[in-house]
């Protein structure tokens, strides 16, 4: 990033409120001697800024001032259009009236110069999307619940069985292909993940009356709560690729000789029959080091899927 396009890109954050200069200096990338003279340099140039001193201080705005809407780069129309692009490609999207509204408007106020070369870019680097058939006839409605937290009675169909839930969405977000919906279980008394296409009904719900478990449960602690059993598994490095790849545990992989990693972190024990699947699929790439509940419940399902081949 030039020096122009910094100063335009600092104006436009304080128009949101004050930033510090250690937080200037760490959005860019730059020096704090550099975040003061980009300061100094707009102030010259006529722009408001008001400097407050002490622990909470910092720089920002006069009241009113707004800067004029600036021209896409062609790179900033690039990126714009691979986010969408890649938005597309998943099998079902919220918002689809807006995000053709937004394509046209795009298309509209970028130069036929920057759009040619943003064009040109799309053919060459693409986001990789999962194809995957299936509808979120209730994304948009749970995505409003999530914003606004209100509760919903839901049915949803997991992998075992179809349930009744009162749930209090927190976010959604989309991985391998799918959606995902991060909620609160009334039921539960904790927070799970549930695929947004499996949600065969929604409707809105009055908040639940507080009935908090009379001891903490383990199955309601977050993972990396320290009172969890710590789970140490030793990958080779073909199990290290793979893992890498997972949303959930990959950041939790460290490094050893050879290219081999060594997969450490803690979670509740009823979360070992989805980690059981995982370390299966894994086959004599993944190796348990503990918990011992974790290895015996591991050997008795492989046990059980050797003696369907006698």
């Amino acid at each position: 990033m030039n020096r122009v396009d910094r100063l335009t890109a600092i104006v436009m954050l304080l128009q949101g409120g004050q930033r510090t200069a250690r937080e200037l200096a760490q959005r860019f990338e730059v020096s704090r001697r550099t975040v003061f003279r980009d300061i100094e340099s707009l102030c010259e140039m006529g722009v408001p800024i008001i400097t407050t001193s002490g622990p909470l201080g910092g720089y920002s705005l006069m009241p009113d001032y707004t800067l004029s809407p600036l021209q896409l780069t062609a790179s900033e129309t690039f990126l714009l259009r691979l986010a969408l692009s890649s938005v597309s490609q998943l099998a079902d999207t919220p918002f689809k009236q807006e995000r053709e509204s937004l394509l046209a408007k795009l298309a509209a106020l970028m130069p036929e110069q920057h759009s040619d070369e943003a064009e040109h870019l799309l053919r060459t680097i693409q986001l990789d999307i999962p194809t995957r058939h299936y509808a979120t006839p209730f994304i948009e409605q749970l995505i409003a619940s999530a914003r606004t937290g209100q509760w919903l009675v839901v049915v949803y169909r997991s992998g075992q069985r179809t349930s009744q839930q009162t749930l209090r969405p927190i976010r959604l977000y989309s991985a391998g292909g799918f959606w995902y919906c991060q909620a609160y279980s009334h039921e539960r008394q904790e927070e799970r993940t549930y695929r947004v296409d499996r949600f065969i009904s929604v409707s809105p719900a009055t908040a639940p009356t507080a009935t908090a478990p009379a001891a903490p449960a383990t199955a309601s602690l977050p993972y990396g709560h320290p009172s969890l059993p710590e789970v140490c598994i030793r990958l080779t490095a073909y199990g290290v690729m793979m893992m890498e790849r997972d949303p959930h545990l990959g950041h939790a992989i460290q490094a050893m000789e050879d290219e081999e990693g060594l997969l450490r972190f803690r979670c509740p024990p009823s979360e070992y029959p989805w980690l059981l699947r995982t370390l299966l699929s894994l086959g004599p790439d993944a190796e348990v080091l503990a918990p011992t509940s974790l290895k015996s419940q591991l050997r008795q399902a492989a046990l059980a899927i050797a003696q369907r081949y006698p």
